[in-house]
Order: structure tokens, then C-alpha cells, then sequence
């Protein structure tokens, strides 16, 4: 009699957990946290994997494994591996270049016959079947496809934050991409805060605020990066919030991406107003989290198979395990090692990658974050310098930060209260105390801070969950 799904599955795990060795410590990890069993279909075990490099991984590494466990089972049993977004292999033509804003008689055409008419122009890389899909952005990526497949009339509007390079940008324009494809006539705006507010402000110089508004009131789908820079402009807010209203009412879709929640706005210290938090917050809000170990190994490998370069999965998964950063910086460490190896003609070894990586591999000897990691994270996440997050001025946009950091510093190191405060610009103890004591309380009080805290913790350390 087969077993069922559970038991069958508790002994392919723990066959796989047997093994502890440090070469297969990774691998297993990815295997156990992004492989699921789905059901028993016939004469086959369903599973589904988190995304194109975990399914390689398991096939490669553990199918002797499964296929041996499954075999034992009366009448034996076979396996199949699928992916859960079910999207196609990395490989597929790109899509040529958009103008950033479209109307009915700007016919679709190339990039080459047509100029970006305002801020931008969408970037062809930009597509969702370039984008890398894991736990920390699989609902962002499921309610933009869902968003692009049927705008207005589902979720709206959509709210994206994170901290930078995770993503935000990619499935903003995702979306506009795919609305494009589905309709050429669709009559699109994408653009960044800061240009929306510069266009504002010409329009009432030029006095030609109604032809502005007609500009961004009679458009199908609406994508603004960035909306945390409408912070302290009451004019343009004003502005905006009655664009978005019209839009709302005309149940055209609206899309905006942020570095924070919509009530945790913040920019030199003015928020934004609450009428206009609350129009953000009234549809769907989603937060990317930083890639965690699996999503980062198949970042890499997707970098790889797109530059059509062969890179061993020993050394993906040493990239993955040592550079911790946003996907950006993933991509940069990427390329220069891949620089590197094609002017020096050899193959890409760890070795390359230690030589070429030095100064952005995690600082982690023995399990251990060090306090500059942390700080550097930690100011990356909110966006300041590291010489403000250590320095002396105590505005509100640096207070928090470096008490999170000290925080941190408690918790991810074995450093005293004295040495943490050294650190940090020579503060004693009692500072320290204060800063963790302080960040204690409203972890306790605040849940948009219990979260914010949690990205941030994240963020200095995808793989402690």
C-alpha cells in the first residue's frame, strides 16, 4: 500500500537532512525550504519547486535519493518536479523598448522609430518573465500579474514597498509591459514622483495646469516610482490627490511603489498627508522582502544562462551564501566577476570570486555578522550614509536608524554595550542601553514597526529567519 503524501514526504526529508556534510549543507537547505510535495497523481509524486534553479538543484543532487525512497513503495512510485509559477525558462526573446506614456494615436512601434516622449521609456529587461520569483515577492509578482491582466478591476490601486534594489521598479514596469502586449491602444503613464512634481510646477508657471491635468486624468493605467518624494510638497499632493480620485472614480488602475509603508512615509522629516496615505492604503499594499538564500542562487543562475556563460552550481551557490545584498548589487558582483574572467580567459572559480568579490562578500567569518556589515546594511535600508548613521546629528530620519542599528549590533554580535557604542561615534554605554531599550518598547507597541524592524533584520541577514 503507497504511503501517503505527508509520510512520503518525511522520509525523503530526513534521507536528505542525513546527509550534514558542508558541501551539501546549502543545497539541502534550499532543497528543504523551497521544494513542496503536492499530491500523489497516479503513479507519481507531485512536487513543486520555488523557482527554475531549486528544481535543477533537486534534480541534480537529490533524484537518486527520491527515485530510491520512491521505488520502495508497493506499487512503486515515480516523481514529478514542476515549478509554481509554471513560467517559461529564462531565454525568451525581450520585447522591444516602450515609451514610457502611450496614447490612442501613438501607434506600438519600436524604440527605434519611437523617442521617449517624457521621462523614460520602459526597459525591455523589465518583463515578468525576466523576474525572478521566491517567498519574499511571490504575492508582489502575483498581484501585478493579476493587475496587468485585468487593470481596475480587481485590485486597486497596488501599493509596492521595499528597501532598494528588491524588485520594485522591475514589476512596475512589468506591468505596464504586459497591459502594452495585451493592448497596443492602451493609454499608459509611467513615471517617477519627482517628475510628476517638476511637471506640475512648469504647468502652473506656464499656466498650463489644465492641459496637465487632462495629461494624467484621461490615462488607462497609472505607474509612479517613488511616491515617498510627495512628502512635504502640499501643492502637488494636493494635485495628486485629485488626479488619483479621478482615476479611482474611472476605475482606471493605479500603481505606485515606495521605500516605506503609506502610513510610514517620510522624507527630512515632513510625512505625507494622511488623506492621501489612506487613498494609498485602501486597495492592495504588498513589501518585497531581500532574497533570501534559494531566490539569490537563482538570481545567479539566471544572470548566468542569460550571458550564456556555464557557471558550476558550487560556485553559484558560494555567490548566493556570501553576497547578501539587493538584487542590484547581486547583479553587479555578477558581472564583474564574469569582466574578469573574460579578460583573464579562465573559468570562474572561487577563488576568482574571493579576488574579485573581496570588498562586498559578506563579513561573516564564523557565523558571525560583524558591526560594520550591520551598519552598512542598515543605513543602505534607509536610504542615508553611513558616516549619518555613526555621526553626531540626532534629526528624526537618523534616530531611528541608528538605534535599529545598535539594535542589531545586540543582537547579531557577541560586542559589548561599550564596544557598540565606540562604533558608533564614541557613545557610551547608557546610550546604547537606551537606543536597544527604546527599539524594545515599540517592538512591543508598534506593529508597522515590529515589521519595519523585521525587514530590516532581514535585510542584514536574509537567512536567519
Amino acid at each position: 500500500m503507497i504511503s501517503s503524501l505527508d509520510t512520503l514526504w518525511n522520509k525523503i526529508t530526513t534521507e536528505i537532512q542525513a546527509d550534514g556534510s558542508s558541501k551539501n549543507k546549502a543545497s539541502s537547505k534550499i532543497f528543504l525550504s523551497s521544494i513542496t510535495p503536492a499530491a500523489i497523481e497516479g503513479d507519481h509524486l507531485v512536487m513543486e519547486a520555488a523557482n527554475d534553479f531549486c528544481r535543477d538543484l533537486a534534480e541534480k543532487r537529490y533524484a537518486d535519493v527520491i527515485t530510491r525512497i520512491l521505488s520502495g513503495e508497493k506499487p512503486a512510485l515515480k516523481y514529478r518536479l514542476v515549478t509554481k509559477t509554471g513560467r517559461p525558462a529564462a531565454g525568451k526573446p525581450q520585447q522591444p523598448t516602450i515609451p514610457a506614456i502611450r496614447t490612442d494615436d501613438e501607434p506600438l512601434k519600436s524604440a527605434k522609430t519611437v523617442p521617449a516622449r517624457y521621462d523614460g521609456m520602459f526597459n525591455s529587461k523589465y518583463s515578468f518573465d525576466s523576474f525572478v520569483v521566491g517567498k519574499s515577492n511571490q504575492f508582489a509578482y502575483a498581484v501585478c500579474q493579476a493587475v496587468a491582466k485585468n487593470p481596475g478591476s480587481l485590485h486597486n490601486p497596488v501599493f509596492i514597498y521595499s528597501g532598494v534594489g528588491l524588485g520594485k521598479t522591475h514589476l512596475i514596469q512589468a506591468i505596464g509591459q504586459e497591459l502594452l502586449k495585451n493592448n497596443p491602444k492602451a493609454k499608459i503613464a509611467y513615471l517617477s514622483s519627482e517628475v510628476f512634481t517638476n511637471e506640475f510646477i512648469d504647468s502652473l508657471k506656464d499656466k498650463k495646469a489644465e492641459a496637465f491635468r487632462s495629461k494624467y486624468r484621461k490615462i488607462d493605467l497609472l505607474l509612479i516610482d517613488d511616491v515617498q518624494f510627495f512628502a512635504g510638497k502640499e501643492q502637488t499632493q494636493e494635485e495628486f490627490f485629485h488626479t488619483f480620485n479621478e482615476l479611482f472614480q474611472q476605475k482606471k488602475q493605479i500603481v505606485l511603489t515606495s521605500d516605506s509603508a503609506p502610513s510610514k512615509i517620510q522624507r527630512g522629516g515632513e510625512s505625507l498627508e494622511e488623506r492621501l496615505a489612506s487613498r494609498f492604503g485602501m486597495g492592495v499594499v504588498v513589501d518585497i522582502q531581500p532574497p533570501d538564500l534559494e531566490m539569490r542562487a537563482a538570481i545567479f543562475k539566471k544572470f548566468a544562462s542569460q550571458s550564456m556563460v556555464e557557471v558550476s552550481d558550487e560556485i553559484i551557490m558560494y555567490m548566493a551564501q556570501n553576497v547578501v545584498s539587493h538584487i542590484r548589487d547581486l547583479e553587479g558582483a555578477f558581472n564583474s566577476v564574469l569582466a574578469f574572467a573574460g579578460i583573464m580567459r579562465k573559468p570562474v572559480s572561487k577563488d576568482m570570486v574571493d579576488q574579485v568579490l573581496k570588498d562586498v562578500l559578506r563579513e561573516n567569518a564564523g557565523g558571525k555578522i560583524s558591526i560594520p556589515w550591520i551598519q552598512k546594511r542598515v543605513a543602505e535600508f534607509y536610504d542615508i550614509s553611513e558616516s549619518e548613521l555613526t555621526g553626531k546629528r540626532r534629526s528624526q530620519n537618523l534616530v531611528l536608524p541608528r538605534q535599529v542599528a545598535m539594535r542589531l549590533c545586540q543582537i547579531f554580535t557577541d560586542a559589548s554595550l561599550n564596544q557598540i557604542g565606540d562604533k558608533f561615534g564614541g557613545r557610551d554605554h547608557t546610550t546604547v542601553m537606551h537606543a536597544c531599550d527604546k527599539v524594545n518598547r515599540k517592538l512591543k507597541q508598534e506593529k508597522a514597526f515590529a515589521e519595519e524592524f523585521e525587514r530590516v533584520r532581514r535585510f542584514v541577514d536574509p537567512d536567519k529567519q
